[in-house]
Parts: C-alpha cells; structure tokens; sequence
C-alpha cells in the first residue's frame, strides 16, 4: 500500500470514512484508496460534493491530522482542528496585549520587511537564467523592493492602528513592482491581466488564488498549534470571520511556495481547463494542488539550516508566540 501523507479529495461523490486505523475514500467509478492514518500529515478535501463521517472526522483530529475545506474560487473555506491543539493560553494573552503596545508595530513591521524580502528572493531566484533588458528590469525590480523593505524601518508608533495605513501603502506599492517584474515571465497565451485577488477567472490568478488557499490551511494550523489566535492580526484589521494574523503571516510565505510554483507551471506550459464559469476543473485543480503540496514538502533555508518548508512555516510560527510573550525578537522569513 503507498504512503499517503497528503490525502487529497477531489472527486464528485467521493465518501471519506474510517476502517481501522486507515481513512477509506470511495467515490463513483473509481476504485477505493485507504491512506494509514499514522501516515497522514493533512486532509484536502477540494470539492463541496464530498462527505466524509463523524468517525474519520474524530481518528483525524485524535491524531492532530487537520482537515482543509478549499473551493476553486473562494480558497480556504474551513479547517478543522483538534480543540486538544488550542489549549495554551499563555502566548494568546501576550498576543491581545501586543495588539495595543509598540511590541505590536515591532512585529507587523517585521512581517511586512519579510513579504517584501521574500519577494527580492523570488525575483532573484528566477532571475537567474535571464539576460538582456529582462535581466535588468528584475535587477531594478529588486532594487526598488529593497529601498520599501528599507523605508518599513522607518515606520514607528505606539500602536498598529496608528502605522497600519502606512505599512499597507507601501507594502502595495512593492506589490505593484514585484508583480510587474513576474507578469514578464508569463506566456502571452495565458492572457495575465495583473494581479487580481477572490474572484478573477483568468488561468494564472485562479491557480495563485487557489494556491494561496492551500497555503493558508498549513498557515493556521500552525499558528493554532503554536497556541496563538488565528483571528486576531496586526496588518490586517480585525473583522468579523476574518482571520487577521493567518492573513499576516501568510504573506512570508507566498511567494516562495506558491508564487514561485506558479510562474516555474507556466513556464513550462502548464495547462488550465477552466469551466465555463471561469473556475478549474477538478482534475486541474488536483493536479496543481499536487504541485504546492509537493512544493510544501521541499526544503527550504531556515536559520542557516535546511528543512521542509512545510515545518518552516510551523517554526516561524512558534517564533512568532515567543516574540509576542517577549521572549525573543521576531525575524521573518525571507524565503531562503
């Protein structure tokens, strides 16, 4: 029987149930595939016609294994978790207090400094094979990034509310450059209108939106497991059913995994069959959630050592809880 570890369910129909110690996923006209619980790392579950029983349901969170709800076009809808994963509560409390103290706009202005340095890395490391005008424009590109990482070390303040705005203006301008450069490795076939958030149906937004998606479920597991508090955040302002520091610290990660997984796809013609409705169609959607997932599993550097990028997001996050409590400072991940 194969390891899985990532047990992905796309399928119309597919019905996920427990026997023994192994999940069993059942679908029409497809034969059965069971999956070792003591293997599995996640549950994808990326179609809204699958089920899956109370007794899956419970081995999965009995084994602290979570269970990611992601649609083509609204991405990371649902996750479950153990409650057993929540129970500190020591790094929350720190946490609601930084939100109100200048330890708050130390940390956001280091997590805005690491998208932006991530993205310098990304524009680096696709880069290396050109030459020419293209070869010079990435080398500006980074240049600009490295003055708005540089003019984020200036931004100071008692609290987030007061520098948010200044914080998210020039994150969106660097977003602006960053995007720019990579529009320029994109095939003109994919028809890339720029970068478009929930809801674009073109090819290359939809595989970055539903990458972003996957990325987010291994973000707030990680910070749940970390013992913080997914929906209290410091660039991205509470809302209601918004999960703000999900939303903060995903950006460390998304050009390194999905940004990068995306244009290397399209560079090699990755195809995208589309619905007439703009969205993916199921076996395009697994076949690319497959490549972020492996993706996931590659190994990245981290404090001058190599691990999956998968245990990197989860370092970063119990970095992340000790910066709050005030036991260390907080460095992002710049996607080495």
């Amino acid at each position: 029987m194969p390891i899985v570890e990532d047990l992905i369910i796309s399928d119309y129909g597919s019905f996920v149930g427990l026997k023994g110690r192994r999940l069993k996923v059942t679908a029409p006209d497809q034969s059965p595939l069971e999956a070792p619980i003591m293997h599995l790392r996640t549950v994808q579950i990326v179609t809204r016609s699958a089920s899956i029983s109370a007794t899956a349901l419970s081995a999965c969170c009995d084994a602290g294994i979570p269970i990611h709800f992601i649609d083509p076009v609204d991405g990371n809808y649902a996750t479950l978790l153990s409650p057993h994963l929540t129970t500190v509560t020591t790094s929350r409390r720190a946490q609601l207090q930084a939100v109100e103290t200048p330890l708050g706009v130390t940390i956001a202005r280091q997590i805005a400094i690491g998208k932006i340095r991530s993205q310098i890395t990304n524009l680096r490391y696709l880069a290396r094979r050109l030459d020419g005008d293209l070869a010079e424009h990435f080398k500006l590109a980074q240049l600009d990034l490295t003055d708005y990482a540089a003019a984020l070390e200036n931004i100071d303040g008692t609290h987030i509310d007061a520098i948010r705005e200044s914080i998210m203006g020039l994150e969106g301008r660097s977003a602006r450059v960053y995007w720019e450069a990579l529009g320029l490795l994109i095939p003109s076939e994919y028809g890339w209108p720029g970068r478009i958030g929930r809801h674009a149906v073109d090819q290359v937004n939809s595989l970055l939106n539903y990458g972003y998606g996957i990325l987010y479920g291994d973000v707030q597991n990680a910070l749940v497991i970390a013992g913080l508090e997914p929906y209290v955040g410091l660039l991205h302002a509470d809302r209601p059913g918004k999960p703000s520091l999900v939303l903060d610290m995903i950006e460390e990660f998304r050009a390194p995994i999905v940004d990068r997984t995306v244009i290397g796809l399209v560079g090699r013609n990755f195809t995208v069959y589309q619905t007439d409705d703009g969205r993916m169609t199921r076996d395009t959607r697994r076949a690319f959630a497959d490549h972020i997932l492996s993706r996931l599993s590659a190994q990245g550097t981290y404090q001058r050592k190599r691990y999956q990028l998968r245990s990197i997001i989860q370092m970063q996050a119990r970095l992340l809880a000790a910066a709050f409590r005030g036991d260390c400072d907080y460095g992002a991940y710049a996607g080495g």
